[in-house]
């Protein structure tokens, strides 16, 4: 399986008529196992979740959303393919998607790398409610970078409200958000949990839709 993302500049002030706009219909999945359609500010993302034989299917549907999306480019606004520098799959299986935007300063994608690569990797990434209850698991990740965007992809089968609170908690977090610091392009105040639940609400993109190949019975 891999990630794959695709980037568009808009002119910002525009997310509700964009959503409308767009509504994300349905799109044809195969050899696609999900894809989503993200906006905020002056970005848009189009992220695909596919098996490597699916460049004709990732190339109709970019057609497609780049027509859409004419009306609110800006000049050379896109599509842009946004560079991959770190994905991990834990199951393959059908799962919700949500993607987080990070303004970056441009050309330090390899740094970017650098510090995601000296992160631990835990072997199967739990979700957990208020109470502590197991309620999911993340199944995979993806990290784009483009220009002055990062995006964060998530791949997870239960809340996103867990997500954020899995990510709060995470061992290493401050050591790898100071070592991130240089490279931001956004003022981040991430110290303690609290301020880390209120900075992802802040990154999370606006998911104006996404579609799902259904489990296999």
């Amino acid at each position: 399986m891999a990630l794959s993302a695709i980037a568009y500049k808009v002119r910002p002030g525009l997310d509700d008529e964009i959503a409308r706009g767009l509504d994300d219909e349905p799109v044809r999945l195969a050899p696609l196992s999900a894809t989503g359609l993200f906006a905020q500010g002056d970005t848009v993302i189009r992220v695909f979740h596919h098996h490597d034989d699916a460049d004709d299917a990732i190339r109709a549907i970019t057609d497609r959303d780049a027509a859409r999306l004419a009306p609110y480019l800006q000049d050379g606004g896109g599509p842009a393919p946004m560079l991959c520098v770190q994905s991990r799959f834990i199951e393959d299986r059908p799962a919700g998607m949500a993607a987080l935007r990070y303004r970056v300063k441009s050309g330090h994608a390899e740094d970017i790398r650098k510090v995601f690569a000296e992160v631990q990797a835990e072997a199967r990434p739990t979700l957990r409610g208020e109470q502590g209850q197991e309620t999911g698991v993340i199944l995979g990740v993806g990290l784009f970078v483009h220009d002055d965007n990062m995006i964060r992809v998530v791949l997870f089968d239960g809340e996103l409200d867990d997500v954020a609170r899995y990510m709060a908690k995470r061992g290493g977090r401050p050591g790898m958000e100071q070592k991130l610091a240089p490279y931001m392009a956004e003022e981040r105040h991430v110290e303690t949990p609290e301020q880390f639940l209120e900075q992802f609400r802040a990154n999370t993109m606006r998911c104006v839709g996404q579609q799902r190949m259904p489990a296999l019975s």
